[in-house]
């Protein structure tokens, strides 16, 4: 009976399309139609759904998160190791316009965290953001924003710190950095919505954050293209990505270029020159405020006994902080020289 049903539901779909068709003034192809994604239907099959498109075409969706990702291609350039896989990509051979399907249901979509964008997606003074950061209180979760893959999960010494890589099936990969813990292993499937790891300060950072970007075949795109973070929205279930939005140098480096970043809200003040420049800055402030303010309310501070062989950059990777972190607490320099059995505060 439910396949039955499901016949007559595209029947009508497609009548529908070819009826409107049949109106325009210049013909259309059932491909050239947007496929949008409008219901989910039982398949009568066990871990299958049927996706019902706008254009009258439909697909299969999977409960099994190792069939939906098990098609050719989602394992090409394949690395656990390296934060970037597609080294050998041609950026010349992309199409001008990739036309990519964000969700695989109607649901399947969770904002990694909600809140407003503390620094956009953009051009620095001398370097790229190829993310946006949302400063949140360490210990805040971070979830998958699609179902997918989890390609590289590790501590990254190139300046993202603790970071989570995940693939989703239409080869887009979210990129999240600065966790202070990681709750996922490479290999793992996870599901949107599921806890990945936890917002900290690790790496090259200046404060409590989550750094999130997505990337196609390494290339950078602007995260708020797909998300309104504020709201913890998508923005689309099918979304044009044009050639001209990626960065083609953003695969150049595995250093994270994040102390070009202004976090001197005192110089950002006294550089504005209009009423909007000024409100931006103290709305900044604050949102680092609460952030920081909401830390040390969760965290009580958190010493290290040094012993033999211990450096600052180990123990700040053990303790998922900075070394400049830690010289701060302890009013220290890079070239202190430890002794054993100096108590060192870590947080």
């Amino acid at each position: 009976m439910t396949g039955k049903i499901v016949t007559l539901v595209l029947a009508a779909l497609m009548w529908s399309v070819s009826d409107a068709m049949a109106q325009r003034p210049y013909p259309y192809t059932v491909d050239e139609l947007p496929a949008i994604p409008i219901d989910t239907l039982p398949s009568g099959k066990e871990g299958r759904r049927l996706v019902l498109n706008s254009n009258g075409t439909w697909r299969y969706i999977y409960d099994d998160l190792g069939e939906l990702v098990s098609y050719h291609g989602f394992y090409n350039h394949w690395d656990t190791a390296s934060v970037f896989a597609y080294r050998d990509f041609k950026y010349a051979s992309m199409p001008e316009v990739l036309e990519l399907e964000i969700v695989d249901s109607l649901e399947a979509f969770c904002a990694p965290v909600v809140g407003k964008v503390f620094s956009p997606y953009g051009r620095r003074r001398r370097s790229n953001h190829n993310g946006v950061d949302l400063p949140k209180p360490v210990g805040t979760p971070v979830y998958a924003t699609f179902d997918g893959r989890v390609r590289y999960a590790r501590y990254n010494t190139g300046g993202y710190g603790y970071m989570v890589i995940i693939r989703h099936p239409n080869e887009l990969e979210t990129w999240h950095g600065h966790l202070c813990r990681i709750a996922v292993r490479s290999g793992d499937y996870v599901r949107a919505g599921q806890i990945i790891g936890y917002v900290g300060n690790t790496g090259r950072s200046r404060g409590n954050h989550l750094h999130f970007e997505f990337r196609y075949r390494d290339q950078t795109f602007d995260p708020e293209f797909l998300v309104d973070f504020e709201q913890g929205k998508l923005r689309y279930k099918v979304f044009p990505l044009h050639k001209s939005y990626l960065d083609i140098h953003s695969h150049a480096s595995e250093v994270l270029q994040e102390f070009d970043e202004d976090w001197d809200i005192g110089a950002q003040l006294a550089s504005a020159t209009d009423s909007v420049a000024i409100r931006a800055a103290l709305d900044r402030k604050r949102l680092l405020d609460e952030a920081g303010t909401s830390q040390n309310r969760t965290t009580n501070a958190l010493y290290h006994t040094v012993k033999s062989g211990d450096v600052l950059g180990r123990i700040a990777q053990r303790y998922g902080t900075t070394i400049d972190r830690i010289c701060k607490l302890n009013n220290i320099s890079r070239n202190s020289i430890l002794r054993l059995g100096q108590r060192l505060r870590v947080r």
